[in-house]
């Protein structure tokens, strides 16, 4: 059984060496979740290799930029969070 894994700041230093140790063996994980702050190319590259199920980016104009890449290449669940919606509860989901 596949171990299910959200891996939260991916594009940063803890969250790339967690990724490298993923990638050496795949199989046994499933990644539901991958954030980051503004760091789009590298969010959706990671998302393709790991084959993940949803994206959560905080910042707006990178948020429009991968839902623009998204729509071109992958499928991906793509949520932007505000630091202000997100502390009034509100979410945009796309």
């Amino acid at each position: 059984m596949k171990k299910k894994i959200a891996i939260l700041g991916s594009t940063g230093s803890i969250g790339k060496t967690l990724i490298e140790i993923v990638k050496k063996d795949k199989s046994k994980f499933d990644i539901l979740l991958l954030t980051a702050n503004k760091n789009y190319n590298e969010l959706f590259d990671q998302a393709k290799n790991l084959n993940a199920k949803n994206l959560i980016i905080t910042d707006k104009k990178s948020f429009e930029k991968l839902k623009k890449k998204n729509l071109v290449k992958l499928k991906f669940s793509i949520i932007i969070i505000h630091l202000t919606i997100y502390l009034k509860k509100k979410l945009i989901i796309l």
